[in-house]
């Protein structure tokens, strides 16, 4: 392939990203933090391509187009780091933009020495600041699936971890290594792949992202903050098995709360009461809100004692928390509580835990009942003991 098309190519794998970002961008700019870098990076990269090519063609001065294509291109990919920083935390830093510092440094060094007027010596230093830059990019992806784990980071990493190795690998070639140098052309063109690739998994990613944000959504229960009663029956099994326990609480006399401080007081309270149960499971234990002013929570591996534990330990916490508003509030929590001994249907155990609910609220609230333990009068009226 000669030297005409492969810039072409080069210049084009940049326009394309460039015009995909942007585009992005333009749809949703709150969604989509560091598409805006990504895409001045892009730009600033295929001008330098646009100012190398017209170099190559004798178009411009040699002076002219070695300062001007090395230092827009080094800053090109300073931006993409930025951008790549941007779209893998979902924060926008003023401070990412010190990562200035090295392009200028080298532009700087670049004018006082003149080590740009060398072909070697330029697309040394043009490929180092590449690999530092791509390399950073791909181990922050990375690393960030720690913090809100994606599948796309892990194509977009290795797609930049490939980048920074072909870079390094055209490095080595201009630089002069023997066993390189006669592929610079290859993994110039693989490079340029790459590129490419950059941008489609950077595409995959953001949507994936906006997927799992509305998926996020969709579960979660505005007011409080904890999943809602859709994703809890989604955690659900098919069938029960022995161990299995549902806790299903309810706030005692919530109607007062309202009453007496109003809806927002009602609502500082639940949202109180729902940090509190959180403290109070394991991480993958399934807490929501079912609606109102009941909870439910589903864990596994408990006997009837454990289970009991487990329910006596939030309604202790509940009634020992003070939640402040205009006055001091204070809460106290009805539990019903069932343990699967046989495999059997949640919806069934559900219900009953529920009647075992009501029936901690017949006996006094601030009680926990289990399913075993109701009172027979429970089992087949539990609506006469509904009353909050």
């Amino acid at each position: 392939m000669d030297l005409a098309t492969v810039l072409l190519l080069h210049k084009s794998s940049f326009l394309v990203g460039a015009f995909c970002f942007a585009y992005v961008k333009w749809q949703s700019p709150k969604a989509s933090k560091g598409l805006g870098s990504l895409a001045v990076g892009f730009l600033l990269l295929a001008f330098a391509s646009t100012v190398a090519g017209l170099g190559e063609k004798e178009a411009l001065p040699f002076r002219v187009w070695t300062i001007g294509s090395f230092s827009v291109g080094i800053l090109g990919y300073a931006a993409i780091w930025v951008g790549i920083k941007r779209l893998s935390s979902g924060n926008v830093d003023v401070k990412d933009w010190i990562a200035l510092f090295l392009p200028a440094l080298l532009v700087a060094v670049a004018l006082a020495t003149g080590f740009h007027l060398d072909n070697q010596s330029r697309g040394t230093m043009f490929n180092a600041n590449a690999s530092i830059f791509l390399g950073a990019s791909a181990v922050k992806i990375l690393w960030d699936n720690q913090r809100e784990p994606l599948s796309a980071r892990f194509l977009l990493g290795a797609t930049l971890v490939g980048a920074t190795a072909l870079t390094g690998l055209v490095l080595s070639g201009i630089a002069g290594w023997q066993h390189v140098a006669d592929d610079v052309r290859f993994y110039f063109f693989l490079l340029i792949i790459c590129h490419f690739a950059v941008s489609l998994f950077t595409l995959i990613f953001v949507n994936e992202r906006a997927e799992a944000e509305l998926r996020k959504l969709l579960e979660t229960d505005v007011l409080t903050g904890v999943k809602n009663r859709r994703w809890f029956y989604s955690k659900l099994p098919a069938s029960l098995s022995p161990g299995d326990c549902f806790i299903i609480l309810d706030i005692d006399h919530f109607k007062r709360v309202n009453d007496q401080l109003g809806h927002e007081g009602g609502d500082v309270a639940l949202k109180a009461v729902a940090l509190e149960v959180a403290r109070q499971l394991r991480p993958g234990d399934a807490f929501a809100r079912l609606g109102g002013e009941e909870f439910g929570i589903f864990v596994r591996n408990h006997d009837e004692a454990g289970a009991r534990m487990l329910a006596e330990r939030i309604r202790i916490a509940i009634r020992v928390l003070h939640v402040e508003y205009s006055t001091p509030i204070s809460l106290s929590i009805s539990a019903g509580v069932g343990v699967c001994k046989e495999p059997q249907r949640p919806e069934d155990l559900f219900k009953a835990t529920d009647k075992a609910l009501y029936a901690a609220k017949g006996l006094g609230r601030n009680k926990v009942v289990l399913v075993d333990e109701m009172p027979v009068a429970s089992l087949s009226h539990p609506e006469s003991v509904r009353s909050r």
